[in-house]
């Protein structure tokens, strides 16, 4: 099995366990919005029985490279298609960040296509499926929790691209403004972010935050020319390398907690 970036191996992990083996095109770190494949990257998708993109644009790369994959291509967020949203006109990928969107979205749907693949483990992978839904359950209550923490006029966020709308929206946080948009492609002019930080100045935005697949300059810039501190960097695109306390989707998900939460006012 093959995902396109890390987040998904990392899905397909969890459900497959010890009975697949799963490797990211994207690696660890990488960007999915600007990754450049390389030949070896058509090989591994030609032999792989199952591939696994998250659909809605998040990785444009991808596409040419269809016609390589002899196996099951799985579109992530085709059963969830119903909560999509469109930041600017455009849609907005970054479903994973909401832990019900993939208990419900990509946990779903991997573990569908594991089963096709592989009939006789269906039991197997139905088991890690409802293990890794009660992880994400708990998950998200603990997000929640973290979160009411916050003083309410502090839960602003200002970040490096808008990769974290839904999970502003499910867990009461206020998207301030974005140094470029759904994608890490777009290059802000100067007048953007002198606008934005100007907003973050008027909106009193406690800092702001880049993340770990992001140069972070940009972000840099904005908290100092606004006054404000640079938070912790979040994780979005790619889960952390081993050892970085962010290794797996649940790790990072945590780390962005800590981070959002120290960084706003609230308490752990």
């Amino acid at each position: 099995m093959v995902a396109t970036m890390s987040v998904f191996a990392d899905f397909a992990e969890q459900i497959g366990g010890e009975y697949i083996e799963v490797s990211s095109i994207v690696p660890v770190g990488g960007d999915p919005h600007t990754y450049e494949p390389t030949p070896s990257d058509a090989v591994r998708l030609a032999e792989a029985d199952v591939v696994l993109d998250n659909g809605l644009g998040l990785s444009p790369w991808f596409e040419p490279l269809r016609t390589n994959v002899t196996g099951r291509t799985v579109t992530l967020t085709d059963g969830i298609a119903d909560e999509v949203r469109r930041t600017a006109g455009k849609l907005d990928p970054h479903m994973w960040m909401v832990p019900e969107y993939v208990a419900r979205g990509y946990v779903t749907a991997i573990e569908e296509a594991l089963a096709e693949a592989v009939p006789e483990l269906r039991g197997e992978f139905a088991a890690n499926a409802e293990a890794f839904r009660a992880e994400l359950t708990e998950l998200d209550a603990e997000i929640s929790n973290a979160i009411a923490t916050i003083p309410p006029a502090h839960r602003k966020i200002v970040t490096s691209h808008d990769a974290y709308s839904y999970f502003a929206d499910w867990y009461g946080l206020q998207v301030v403004g974005t140094i470029s948009g759904v994608s890490t492609e777009e290059e802000p002019s100067a007048r953007a972010l002198g606008d934005l930080i100007d907003r973050v100045r008027a909106e009193q935005v406690p800092a702001v935050f880049f993340e770990t697949t992001i140069n972070p300059a940009l972000a840099e810039r904005v908290a100092r020319d606004a006054g404000v501190a640079l938070a912790d960097p979040l994780y979005g695109d790619s889960v952390g390398p081993p050892g970085s306390g962010a290794s797996d989707y649940t790790s990072m998900m945590r780390a962005n907690v800590r981070a959002i939460v120290t960084a706003l006012g609230g308490s752990q």
